[in-house]
């Protein structure tokens, strides 16, 4: 829910990224397959000019292209070793290396880029993502690696991106990095993604209902939400692609607590949507701390809604939601991970609050937390800075109340989100953008995710 106030592109320390899970000490010189600039800087051929159909291939002609050594870029982009100028809007740059055909188990690439790489061996892409690095990164790339990587020749296409700011590419290939290195390939990749609809909005949240339609809500308001918004908004979408706006579906002016002003605060926050028990239900908190629920009393998402426990906040925290467990029994969610199961009528909370803690930390995530249930398997997500980077953090259980395992980083930049399955029966991830290295700002979003070979959610990567 919170933000960090970055406008433009920043700087950010090394420190920072380590914090991430990536590191920026260079591999022993024995593990690289394709130096980058940081140590001895591979030579490309390369083209600012949009290049034939094919480019990326092996057996492209690229001997008309100039020629010069890595990485590519402008002086003053943080983090860079300019071997060779590049300020245009595009770049499409071409190397080779040899391979001894030796056994390994992993296989990485370690890149810096500003902004949008896409990365090719042999004709196949082993890796590509959004966005821009301010310090080289190493991104696991075992499974693309081994299916294109030959003994002997191989080729390597990389195509970069720029829009505004500084300008950089840089790209390089290792394999079974050792030591504190290993640790960076825990951090998932993020695929391209553009927001569903043009509006600003925080804290995404989408439910299906009873009609077979999706509905979404979220932190809307702008530019005054951090102080002052009007309440509630709702769109609706048969296809998550066309989304149309219901309208303010609940005002503050119409709540009971929630009307008073705290200074000149007075503004609803990270509003969730569900249906549950043929009705839809709003959880929110305000910014002045108190969390609530809305109940819709015509069964439909435009409501109207009446406020359940119009006496009071239901909590005197932030950050609320709810969790219907396959025996129907519903719990309230909020702030860190603190649970309690609701009264049938759902208008209480029926025990003590607890705190679902994950093995390796005093929580999941600070704030933002959501529990919803897969294969069998509880899923306790939250959001947490880590470094100044705003990420989704994620703890599994057998059990409801637990105990969870190691929180771990499932969903890079993607904080404040929820979880929910399309009618096709994919797994789905909310997003909206809430740090520097986020492909976007305060925008409305999703993505696929799955679980990889080691059971943890990851994005579902093109």
């Amino acid at each position: 829910m919170r933000i960090i106030p970055v406008r433009t592109k920043l700087a950010i320390p090394a420190a920072t990224l380590i914090a991430t899970f990536l590191v920026s000490v260079c591999p022993a010189d024995e593990s690289v397959l394709l130096p980058t600039a940081e140590r001895k800087a591979a030579t490309w051929r390369y083209t600012t000019t949009k290049p034939a159909e094919g480019w990326q291939k092996p057996d492209f002609d690229d001997s008309a292209w100039k020629q010069g050594p890595g990485g590519f870029g402008t002086e003053g982009t943080p983090g860079t070793t300019i071997g060779t100028k590049w300020d245009t809007p595009d770049i499409w740059i071409r190397t080779t290396l040899d391979y001894d055909g030796r056994a390994f188990e992993k296989a990485a690439v370690r890149v810096h880029y500003d902004e949008d790489p896409v990365v090719y061996l042999n004709g196949e892409k082993i890796f590509a993502v959004a966005g821009y690095t301010t310090d080289y990164e190493l991104h696991d790339a075992t499974a693309a690696v081994k299916k294109a990587l030959r003994k002997g020749r191989n080729v390597v296409a990389v195509t970069a991106h720029q829009t505004t700011g500084g300008q950089y590419v840089d790209v390089g290939l290792v394999l079974d990095p050792q030591g504190e290195m290993q640790a960076s390939l825990k951090t998932p990749l993020l695929p391209p993604i553009k927001p569903l609809f043009d509006y600003p909005v925080r804290d995404t949240s989408i439910c299906v209902g009873g009609d077979g339609n999706y509905y979404l809500t979220g932190t809307t308001g702008h530019p005054t939400w951090w102080k002052t918004n009007e309440g509630v908004r709702v769109w609706k979408s048969a296809d998550l692609k066309k989304w149309e706006l219901l309208g303010l579906v609940w005002k503050i002016e119409d709540g009971t607590w929630q009307k008073q002003m705290h200074g000149d605060r007075r503004a609803l926050w990270a509003p969730d949507i569900h249906y549950i028990n043929g009705t839809f239900w709003i959880t929110f908190c305000m910014n002045f701390r108190g969390t609530g629920l809305l109940k819709s009393t015509t069964g439909k998402a435009e409501g109207p809604y009446v406020d359940v426990h119009p006496q009071g906040p239901m909590t005197d925290m932030i950050d609320a939601s709810l969790f219907q467990d396959d025996d129907g029994r519903v719990y309230f969610v909020w702030q860190n991970g603190l649970i309690a199961r609701m009264n049938e009528e759902m208008t209480e909370l029926a025990e003590k609050p607890r705190l679902l803690k994950p093995a390796n930390y005093q929580h999941v995530g600070f704030e933002g937390a959501y529990v919803t249930k897969h294969d069998g398997k509880y899923y306790l997500i939250c959001a947490d800075f880590i470094g100044g980077l705003y990420h989704c953090m994620v703890a599994e259980s057998k059990n409801v109340y637990g105990p969870y395992g190691p929180r771990y980083l499932a969903i890079p930049h993607g904080g404040h989100n929820m979880f929910f399955t399309d009618k096709d029966g994919n797994w789905q991830a909310t997003f909206f953008g809430n740090d520097a290295r986020a492909p976007f700002r305060e925008r409305p979003a999703m993505l696929r995710i799955e679980l990889d070979e080691a059971g943890r959610v990851r994005p579902k990567l093109p």
